[in-house]
Parts: C-alpha cells; sequence; structure tokens
C-alpha cells in the first residue's frame, strides 16, 4: 500500500518515526502531534472510530490513535453519512450541547457541501457511479444521490452565490442550518432529524426504483433517463426542505417566551 522505498526516505531524511528493520509510524514521520491537534483533529478521529468501531473503547484525550481499524460491521453509505454529519452527537462533547473541552467535531456549521463517491458492483457500470451530495451542513441536510451518467445538473444545483436567494439548493439547505443553529439540539431533533429520515426513505427507495427502469436502456436514452431521475430526486429533496424551514420560522420564533402583563 505503499512505496517500497518510502521507509529509506524516512531514515535518509532522519524523519521520526523509523525502526529498525524498514519499519516506518507513519504518524509520526508524515504528521503532528501538538497542541492544536489535541482540540482539532484527533478529536475527530476519535468521533469517526467511535462510530464505525465502537467496540475498541478509547478516550477523546489521547495522543495517539490506531491508523488502520477494522470497522464492527461493514461500512454503509448511510454509515458514511453519520460519520460526515458527526458532532459528536450522543456524547457529552456535543458541539450542539454542552461542548465539554470545545473540540471540533468532523461536522461545522460552516460545511459548504459533501460527498460520498459510491461504485455499485451489482449494476451495469454505465449506472454503477453514484454522487451522494449534501449541501450546506450534512447534519442538518440530506445527502442526495446523483447518478453520474448525465448530460446535465438540476438546475437548482447550477445558481447560487454568496449571496442568499430562494431557489438554489445551497441556500435552501443552508437556511436550515441557519434556523436550527440558535437553539442546537433541540430543533434539529424535534424537527430536522423526522424530515432527514422520511427523505432519506424516499430518496433510497427512489434509487432502487429508477435503478429497475434504467436496467433496459442503453446509450443517450440511459444518460437522459439517469439525468431525469436526478431533477426528480433534487427537486422532491429540495421541496421538502423548504417546506421545513417554513416550519422552523414558526418554532423557532416561538422558543423566546415574552411574559405580558394580562392588565396592560
Amino acid at each position: 500500500m505503499t512505496s517500497k522505498n518510502l521507509p529509506k526516505f524516512v531514515k535518509s531524511h532522519h524523519l521520526n518515526g523509523y525502526v529498525n528493520n524498514h519499519q516506518v509510524n507513519f504518524t509520526r514521520a508524515f504528521g503532528t502531534n501538538n497542541k492544536e491537534d489535541a482540540t482539532y483533529n484527533r478529536p475527530r478521529t476519535w468521533d469517526g472510530q467511535r462510530i464505525l468501531t465502537p467496540s475498541k473503547k478509547q478516550s477523546i484525550t489521547q495522543k495517539h490513535y490506531a491508523m488502520f481499524l477494522k470497522p464492527d460491521h461493514k461500512i454503509s453509505v448511510q454509515k458514511v453519512q453519520q460519520v460526515l454529519g458527526s458532532h459528536f452527537n450522543n456524547t457529552k462533547y456535543d458541539s450542539n450541547g454542552k461542548w465539554v473541552g470545545g473540540y471540533r467535531p468532523i461536522n461545522v456549521p460552516t460545511d459548504v457541501e459533501s460527498h460520498i463517491l459510491q461504485i455499485r458492483p451489482n449494476v451495469p457500470k454505465e449506472m454503477a457511479g453514484v454522487q451522494w451530495l449534501a449541501m450546506a451542513s450534512p447534519a442538518t441536510s440530506v445527502y442526495v444521490p446523483f447518478y453520474t451518467n448525465v448530460n446535465n445538473t438540476p438546475a437548482n444545483y447550477q445558481k447560487g452565490t454568496d449571496k442568499p436567494d430562494n431557489e438554489s439548493a445551497y441556500w435552501t439547505y443552508k437556511m436550515t442550518r441557519v434556523l436550527t443553529d440558535p437553539y442546537k439540539n433541540k430543533l434539529v431533533n424535534k424537527d430536522v432529524v423526522p424530515v432527514q429520515k422520511k427523505t432519506n426513505r424516499h430518496l433510497k427507495t427512489s434509487l432502487k426504483d429508477n435503478d429497475q427502469q434504467a436496467k433496459n436502456l442503453t446509450g443517450d436514452e440511459l444518460t437522459t433517463f439517469l439525468t431525469q431521475c436526478n431533477r426528480q430526486n433534487a427537486d422532491y429533496a429540495q421541496n421538502i426542505f423548504q417546506k421545513l424551514n417554513k416550519k422552523l420560522i414558526v418554532d423557532s420564533t416561538r422558543q423566546k417566551k415574552i411574559v405580558q402583563d394580562k392588565n396592560l
């Protein structure tokens, strides 16, 4: 998995991590392990390993983590989504909760987009590639599956600047994050998570149905069909989240209780 000359390179350049018999600790040789890593990088390693290999008990304050770990179960697309959207969920370090330690999570409010690239072995190669794309923060967004054998992208993914708008996919999902951020887990758990689950179920079923319809198509006809499927899935998800945002506007205004004098 590495160049056969890599241990020689480490030794000749007097890098840390070289051990006799041409063994190399790659973390020590090519990585850092300083004060910034203790709050910025290592905690995210801990969180990813916590999710994928929960049987291995570790501390978030450890100075070293294994470079490779075997997951407790085979890793699905949904599990990768969980990792990329994690902010130390269900721990005292949750950045949407008490945020003990102030550690930087994998998912932060300033995320712009997140991608998962999947090549599927159980379908024809012309439709094997799928890019799961979540705009803005994955924790409050949804991963939409996009076939890669297409001739165009949905219009709502072609739009968008640094100025908020009501049409682009990015600003729809960004607004969800903005509306929930002041109230953290409260509105996320109450409003966003149920919508995410519903949308994920629909998109997963849609992908399966589209695969079935596409398996007998070829050439330009297949490409055109997959392009259409992408547009339909993108529009469905965005419409759902636009409705969610309207609900969040209402629910967020109810979070601050105003005490009124009934005599006035």
